[in-house]
């Protein structure tokens, strides 16, 4: 069985990685489905449970009640790594606020490449280790791919590819806090 989740994840990754890591921002789309009587209803996040970087279990419940700014990335991918310090950023600026960051780490050799890389940026939010089950539950096309998911724990936007700029993340936060 173990055997099967690597490679499903091995699998995974290289389609990542054919796919690309995404920088474009004109990707952006909002997850917005009207077919309700006309009125706006949002997409429930998917519920997941990942070890953390000191190997304990973390699920998005436990951030229930909060604003979440969830990050699909890898250390080999340069745009994911390129946007790191502008949520080290978001993290302290809103953290206050209700505001929680969370990166999911898609490295295949987890920990081993994920701690060291962490630490050196001084990453002061929560990474976790993903799997491939996580992945497809929130339909990742590229990476890197964040998901802001609002206080009643609804995706409200998908961005697909990194943003580049503190300032578009910022926009949707404060709408949200």
């Amino acid at each position: 069985m173990q055997w099967w989740r690597l490679s499903s994840v091995f699998i995974l990754l290289c389609l990542l990685t054919v796919f690309g890591c995404s920088d474009d921002s004109s990707d952006t789309v909002v997850e917005v489905d009207t077919s309700n009587d006309g009125v706006a209803s949002l997409e429930l996040a998917p519920s997941f449970t990942l070890a953390n970087t000191e190997l304990e279990e973390v699920s998005l419940s436990d951030y229930q009640g909060k604003v979440v700014l969830l990050d699909f990335w890898a250390t080999w991918c340069k745009p994911c790594t390129e946007e790191i310090p502008l949520f080290i950023e978001l993290s302290d600026e809103f953290r206050s606020q209700g505001f929680e960051m969370i990166g999911i780490s898609l490295d295949d050799e987890g920990l081993k490449v994920v701690d060291p890389f962490i630490k050196k940026l001084g990453v002061n939010y929560t990474i976790l280790l993903g799997d491939a089950e996580t992945l497809n539950k929130y339909h990742v096309p590229a990476i890197p791919s964040a998901f802001l998911i609002n206080r009643k724990g609804e995706i409200v936007k998908r961005f697909v590819g990194a943003q580049g700029e503190k300032a578009i993340y910022e926009k949707e936060l404060k709408e949200l806090l």
